[in-house]
């Protein structure tokens, strides 16, 4: 199982990882947010499709036997580790690349609330929402959670689904 994780783990990750650079100098450098979210997203598909394939590989490895508990902690274990490596190159790149993010960020989503029509005091309780997960994100475990949220639910969903669809146990 090891092997397994190890490699594939390592294909979903840098998958992953080289779509988020992308995106963010997209977002950073060049102002393109559409095309930077759809990188991005793209990036996760690609990555986390490594689960599927690497549990059909182990699969095909052990003459059609793959229990569905065994495929779920491959696949969860394959999504831990990439989206740890989504994170931790956020928090480089965070510190490093691209300090002024939530700042731009911010600014993004007040201009899209003032300008959805929202007035008086739904407007105000909206950008102080904004203001407060701008002040949130300077502490870095905040940060270091958040950005892991983002991204191991769809890792995870992918797994489960794999899961469910490559399992067959021996029969007798």
């Amino acid at each position: 199982m090891k092997k397994y994780v190890l490699r594939y783990s390592l294909i979903a990750s840098l998958i992953i990882v080289v779509c988020m650079i992308i995106s963010t100098v997209l977002y950073a450098h060049y102002n393109q947010k559409p095309a930077s979210m759809a990188i991005g997203f793209a990036g996760m598909l690609l990555g986390f499709s490594a689960i599927y394939f690497a549990l059909e590989r182990y699969k095909r490895d052990h003459l059609g036997h793959l229990p569905f508990w065994e495929a779920l902690k491959i696949g969860l274990t394959i999504a831990v580790i990439a989206s740890l490596s989504y994170t931790i190159v956020w928090m480089v790149e965070f510190q490093w690349v691209f300090p002024n993010f939530m700042e731009q960020f911010s600014a993004d989503q007040i201009a899209q609330l003032k300008a959805s029509g929202l007035t008086g005091e739904a407007l105000q309780t909206e950008l102080n929402k904004v203001s407060e997960m701008a002040e949130n994100y300077k502490n870095p475990l905040f940060r270091f959670g958040i950005t892991f949220s983002e991204i191991f639910p769809f890792g995870f969903m992918i797994a489960l689904l794999a899961a469910f669809i490559l399992r067959k146990n021996k029969t007798s």
